[in-house]
């Protein structure tokens, strides 16, 4: 037994504590008595000046613009979100590893290298960039919410393969973010920094695993930050804290050197994507990612070859076809600010001339249970064998992986076993891609993308997905490697979005999951949906991400 948890993390919180400037930290006397939406803090508190405030509450895409026409500096604007981002890390718990010193450095060549130059050294000039903390920033350490890695200082050898890629576009590293234990809950809670809560309701979770990057971003701690996701992880806490948040299909981004929660599986793929306010920055991150200049595929060898591709859908303007999941998947009921969340969209959609109809969730559930399955069978010893050196204690939610581990591999993993799994996931991609197809009739295209829930919850209470666990809405996307884009629809309203009345569960979790619903509660999270595309259609995604934020706004 090596070092017992408590004290690698009492060593680890120090580590944060100490990194933190004094003056960029909110007075005591400011955090008592909180709102409940905790993203007023920053223009209520009196503690930025009007200029700081200008620059963390615009969307990165006009802070890039600023910085390469010489009105703001990218030191100035650095400045502004590590301020930022410690108030929101007072407020939510939501960073680890702290980097002001390197990035202020980097931040003064940057403004160096354009007013000797007069060109920006790439796209991302100057723009500050949180990290979820799996990427690998030498000599920080990754701990991924472990205390066997928590102190650990990592190798230059080591770096992920993107933070590289991100720093040769002008990127400024100055955070790194929280995750859950081995990144594989969907909230933000570990033996090591806590829990992290949500940004527009205190009470509630945010999001897992990239619920730091996610509070962050909603706190205006971030202009962008980059999340990873294998059941939901980008996208669960981009809906619970009101953003756009990408999962690509598998292969489009670099990943190689990503801490993994669960290394050396391929079953189920972990993505890497953006995560931010504005849709618009999602799209510039990816252009600038997969661009020939960054040739990210001479990198990663898991990495296609396709650099990314603008204005996708044609003939330009023309009207789509979307599919709606609504009420539940066959196996999960969503909470009534998700529904009316989803009735907003289509009503939109119909008005701007879109076609929207019912998409029957054809196993789903299955789907569901597979991949939950997949991540017991595959992470069992992966997760507790590292988890037990230190006598970490294993959260509820993850008690099947303890459970897993306890029965041994011989009895729940195998060459037969594996064979039977891929065999399986091959046969439901190949089922859901003509089922795809056959949407084409009556002389009209397939479907262009699907709007599903992305969670029965706009945001949970904390705690209660410790026993009611749900990545239904996520899951199947990964399974079946779909790109998906998240978009914020609107808020929940205790005076819209009343306890059902006739509701019938399906089963005892979603009798659990809908029980829970409390308009007073929930009031003010957000309603968040998301779009999905097939296979290697990431640009239509976010193409039809737009269009659909679009009709939503012209109907407000």
């Amino acid at each position: 037994m090596g070092q017992n948890y408590k004290k690698i993390a009492e060593i680890a919180l120090k580590r944060r504590e100490a990194a933190i400037p004094n003056e960029y930290l909110l007075p005591k006397a400011a955090l008592t008595n909180l709102p409940q939406n905790l993203t007023t803090i920053p223009r209520t508190s009196g503690h930025f000046t009007t200029a700081e405030l200008e620059i963390i509450e615009s969307n990165a895409e006009d802070i890039l613009i600023k910085i390469k026409e010489s009105k703001w500096t990218s030191l100035e604007v650095t400045k502004a979100f590590c301020k930022s981002a410690v108030v929101a890390q007072q407020l939510t718990n939501c960073l680890t590893e702290i980097l002001f010193p390197e990035a202020l450095s980097r931040a003064k060549f940057l403004d160096e290298y354009l007013e000797r130059t007069g060109r920006v050294i790439g796209p991302l000039h100057g723009l500050p960039i949180s990290l979820k903390d799996c990427m690998i920033t030498p000599p920080h350490p990754s701990s991924i919410g472990m205390a066997c890695y928590a102190n650990e200082p990592t190798k230059p050898n080591e770096e992920t393969v993107l933070v590289g890629i991100l720093a040769k576009l002008g990127a400024v590293f100055y955070v790194k973010t929280t995750t859950p234990t081995a990144m594989m809950m969907m909230e933000t809670i570990s033996n090591v920094w806590g829990e992290t809560n949500g940004a527009y309701h205190r009470g509630t979770s945010s999001g897992g695993s990239s619920g730091g990057e996610a509070v962050l971003l909603a706190m205006r701690g971030s202009p962008l930050g980059v999340g990873t996701d294998i059941g939901g992880s980008i996208r669960i806490p981009s809906a619970f804290n009101g953003l756009y948040g990408l999962k690509p299909t598998f292969g489009r981004f670099p990943v190689y050197g990503t801490k993994s929660g669960i290394s050396g599986q391929d079953f189920i793929y972990s993505n890497n994507g953006p995560m931010a306010r504005s849709l618009e920055i999602l799209k510039l991150y990816c252009r600038a990612v997969l661009s020939t200049e960054a040739s990210p595929w001479t990198l990663d060898p898991k990495c296609y070859p396709v650099p990314w591709r603008g204005d996708v859908i044609e003939p330009k303007g023309r009207k789509l076809r979307f599919g709606m999941v609504f009420d539940n998947d066959g196996d999960i009921s969503v909470h009534p600010p998700i529904l009316r969340g989803l009735e907003m969209a289509k009503k939109a959609l119909e008005a701007a001339g879109h076609e929207v109809f019912e998409w029957e969730p054809l196993h789903h559930q299955e789907m569901a249970n597979d991949v939950n399955s997949s991540f017991y069978t595959l992470g069992g010893a992966a997760i507790l064998e590292l988890t037990l050196k230190h006598d970490e204690p294993v959260f509820g939610s993850m008690k099947e992986y303890e459970a897993t581990y306890k029965r041994g591999e011989h009895e729940t993993l195998g060459p037969t076993k594996l064979r039977e799994m891929i065999t399986k996931r091959n046969a439901f991609q190949k089922i859901y891609l003509d089922r795809w197809s056959a949407t084409a009739k009556n002389g009209k295209g397939p479907m262009d993308g699907i709007i599903t829930p992305a969670s029965p919850w706009t945001a949970p209470r904390l705690g209660i997905t410790q026993e009611l666990f749900s990545v239904n809405y996520t899951g199947v996307w990964n399974l079946l490697d779909y790109p998906v884009c998240t978009f914020p629809v609107t808020f929940a309203d205790k005076n819209l979005d009343k306890v059902r009345t006739t509701f019938k569960p399906l089963n005892e979790k979603d009798a659990g999951i809908q029980a829970d619903y409390d308009p007073e509660f929930y009031d003010g999270t957000p309603v968040v949906l998301q779009c999905v595309g097939r296979r290697l259609e990431d640009e239509k995604v976010l193409e039809m991400t737009g269009i659909i934020a679009g009709a939503l706004k012209a109907l407000s």
